[in-house]
């Protein structure tokens, strides 16, 4: 495992990779926010950073969505909320107690001012192209270029976000309910979310 440097807050950077080292070094996961909101210029930076992923294949049938609605947001939780309890209403009741304890952390991007939320479409290009041979193996693995992409994609969120003194935490337990949170964003059906993204002040 390599040696950290030893490059702390306080001490500028002095190349490219320091610099990039230390935003990386200094990221961690944030769960509490403040509620003050975010420049919209800030909000800008961390899309232009998030648009310069790489994608498989070259191809970018993919988009970040910005939500600041509370509203929606509150509805995204209830959403996420609401599958907790069906899932957990079919489990015996020691392994539903289990299950309900660790769904709690998929409800704390209710205080984030906003929101991003990559989203990937689901074209079968190599369906297509194999045809009759097309199996099982190689769905998943069409399936797994898109989230591996979208995955780089949510990494430059985070980045973006600690460059500007801002908190972030990459949540994928929410996407249990990912139809319904597609309908809340109103997606269309050929659209899957590949992570929920709360960015804001990070509670002191």
């Amino acid at each position: 495992m390599p040696t950290p440097m030893p490059q702390s807050a306080q001490t500028p950077a002095s190349t490219p990779f320091e610099a990039l080292y230390q935003i990386c070094s200094e990221r961690n996961s944030c769960r509490r926010f403040s509620s003050e909101l975010i420049p919209e210029e800030k909000i800008e930076n961390i899309l232009k950073l998030g648009y310069t992923a790489p994608f498989a294949s070259g191809r970018k049938n993919w988009e970040i969505l910005v939500v600041r609605d509370q509203e929606t947001i509150a509805r995204m939780v209830q959403t996420v909320s609401d599958n907790v309890d069906r899932l957990s209403a079919q489990m015996n009741e020691d392994v539903a107690t289990v299950f309900r304890q660790y769904a709690r952390n998929f409800y704390f991007f209710r205080e984030a001012p906003v929101l991003f939320v990559p989203v990937y479409r689901t074209v079968p290009t190599f369906k297509a192209l194999a045809r009759d041979h097309f199996t099982p193996d190689l769905q998943l693995w069409e399936r797994d270029n898109l989230v591996k992409s979208v995955s780089c994609v949510a990494m430059l969120i985070l980045l973006a976000a600690q460059s500007q003194g801002l908190g972030s935490c990459y949540m994928t337990g929410p996407l249990m309910a990912q139809p319904d949170l597609a309908d809340v964003l109103q997606l269309p059906k050929d659209r899957q979310i590949g992570a929920l993204i709360p960015v804001g002040k990070p509670m002191p």
